[in-house]
């Protein structure tokens, strides 16, 4: 796809007109960027399930305001999936100045990302205890819930599921972006979506892949990650139909790619990684030296994070250590496949700040890994083009570049 410039064809820019979202850190983008930026956490005590067995009963949850309350009911959404996914569409649709009605007069798509949508499943199976198989909801999957999104907002294009574990949310946006670019959509509402369950906190501490403390991203007492919850939501649109809306950044380029290593760990190599980021530097026409920040995968595991480091080394060369570099993950939790899409946003927003969020529960970054890894404040940053990296669970890779609107388009690869 990148290389489609370089024999001179011409591709329409992808840009990005709206954010919405629903995370730990509060209700919309504005509290989740502010929260971000001022270093505050979301993670917090389990509520929402049964915590014996687990290695930690810390998480990224979500306590339910009353106006989401109020928002649930008035649509009858009976899923913190489909509430969370409705919350962010609404606010992405609003920042991008479209309503629905307008939506379906153009060529509209919707993809979104989630891991296992195992909370439908776990509230069905609670249901059936709960009353002997007598009134039981119909099974709803999440594909389930993605028709009735599509339908509640007039999309009449393909509405696309994308489930490549924690790099689903960031897949889906490279998608909604070729969709634009390669199919002729005008407009793809594009992101992630997913919820805590017992399911995925008994799993993965069977597995130790949970900290029994905090995450702590690229230091030497790093020791696993942290679950959190939400939604994140773009809203992308052809350039010459975002002329007339508020335009946030481009999405110039994305990358797609598995270890095809093991099913679990990541390939301590890091072929897989270099490869995403490679193909989303191309696709965007810049080279490793033009990204001025990376919003790291950061999932704060052993294996993960060193891995990750080895990618950017081995693909940046001597920029890895000037490169301003920060993980959202210990301030909301490892959102799984709403992930890459939380981690979006803020990357598009540092486009537009010019400014890089901190890295919490950092003391001293790990000199095995030394990254230029942004800690204890905010700070400022020269940004052009940012990178924002997922590597999932089972070696899914994806890799997305945002650059400035008006940013130097560089030299392509």
């Amino acid at each position: 796809m990148g290389d489609a410039s370089a024999r001179g064809v011409s591709l329409p820019r992808v840009l990005v007109t709206g954010l919405g979202s629903v995370s730990a850190l509060g209700e919309n983008t504005a509290q989740l960027w502010d929260g971000l930026l001022a270093g505050r956490t979301g993670i917090k005590p389990v509520a929402n399930f049964r915590q014996e067995h687990l290695r930690n009963v810390l998480a990224g949850e979500i306590r339910l305001s009353a106006a989401q309350r109020e928002y649930a009911q008035r649509y009858r959404l009976d899923s913190r999936i489909a509430l969370f996914a409705h919350l962010a569409i609404d606010e992405a649709l609003k920042d991008a100045a479209w309503a629905p009605v307008c939506l379906q007069k153009k060529k509209v798509g919707l993809v979104l990302g989630t891991s296992l949508g195992m909370s439908l499943v776990e509230k069905s199976i609670d249901q059936l205890d709960e009353c002997g198989g007598e009134q039981v909801d119909t099974y709803d999957d999440f594909a389930g819930v993605v028709e009735e999104l599509a339908d509640a907002y007039r999309v009449s294009g393909e509405a696309l599921i994308v489930t490549t574990a924690c790099a689903a949310g960031t897949n889906a946006i490279g998608i909604a972006k070729d969709m634009i670019r390669h199919e002729g959509y005008e407009v793809v509402i594009c992101g992630g979506v997913d919820t805590l369950d017992r399911m995925k906190y008994l799993g993965h501490s069977a597995l130790n892949t949970l900290t029994p403390t905090l995450i702590r991203p690229f230091t030497p007492e790093r020791d696993g990650t942290l679950f959190g919850e939400g939604a994140g939501i773009l809203v992308l649109e052809r350039e010459s139909l975002a002329q007339d809306h508020s335009i946030y950044a481009a999405c110039a380029g994305a990358g797609y790619s598995c270890d095809a290593h093991h099913i679990t760990g990541p390939d301590p190599s890091g072929a897989g990684a270099v490869k995403v980021m490679g193909q989303a530097l191309g696709d965007a026409g810049i080279r490793p030296e033009d990204v001025d920040h990376i919003n790291l995968h950061g999932s704060g595991t052993p294996l993960n994070d060193g891995m990750e480091y080895t990618a950017i080394r081995d693909l940046f060369g001597p920029a890895a250590e000037r490169i301003p570099v920060s993980s959202i993950k210990p301030a909301i939790g490892h959102v799984m496949g709403a992930a890459g899409a939380l981690e979006a946003i803020a990357t598009v927003l540092s486009l537009r700040d010019q400014k890089v969020p901190p890295t919490l529960n950092v003391a001293a970054p790990d000199p095995e890994l030394p990254l230029n890894l942004v800690c204890g404040e905010a700070r400022m940053a020269a940004i052009e083009h940012a990178l924002s990296n997922s590597f999932g669970f089972g070696g899914c890779n994806g890799a997305v570049i945002f650059s400035r609107v008006n940013a130097d388009p560089g030299t392509d690869p």
